[in-house]
């Protein structure tokens, strides 16, 4: 899937910018909402979604072609990518990252994988506090960008 590696950490939010709106009802004081609810930096998969899109089609589509010449399932496989398409699209759009001064928050709703079941809704907090090993990988090309 999508690893956390190719996320680009590219906007800062102004100061009061509110994460989620029961942010404030978790904390106790009016001092720690605001601080819990302010959000550091905020991460997209938008430019992820073109690649990991083909990348995905084009597996689908070998596995149906493999299915329909040993069984004919593919038939029903190749009929559904549209569909699978779709949900995927909606679902790398959907997604987002946000770093608060307290936690991580990762958000997420994409429609179901079957047809007219509705929403699937994601949303996962990790506390900072929690966190223990960040990996960071970066491709062989680096160049260092200095302030002047």
């Amino acid at each position: 899937m999508l690893s956390g590696h190719a996320v680009t950490l590219s906007e800062r939010s102004a100061s009061g910018t509110r994460l989620i709106e029961d942010v404030a009802c978790e904390a106790g004081d009016e001092e720690e909402a605001d601080a819990a609810a302010r959000v550091v930096y905020r991460a997209s998969f938008q430019e992820l979604m073109p690649n990991y899109l083909q990348y995905d089609t084009i597996i689908w589509a070998l596995i149906s072609l493999l299915l329909v010449l040993a069984w004919g399932i593919g038939l029903l496989l190749l009929l559904y990518l549209p569909y699978k398409r779709y949900v995927l699209k909606k679902d790398i759009l959907s997604r987002q990252l946000f770093v608060t001064e307290s936690k991580i928050v990762y958000k997420a709703t994409r429609p179901s994988y079957m047809p007219f079941m509705g929403i699937v809704k994601k949303e996962i907090k990790v506390p900072l506090h929690l966190i223990v090993d960040v990996i960071i990988e970066q491709g062989e090309l680096c160049i260092p960008i200095y302030p002047t």
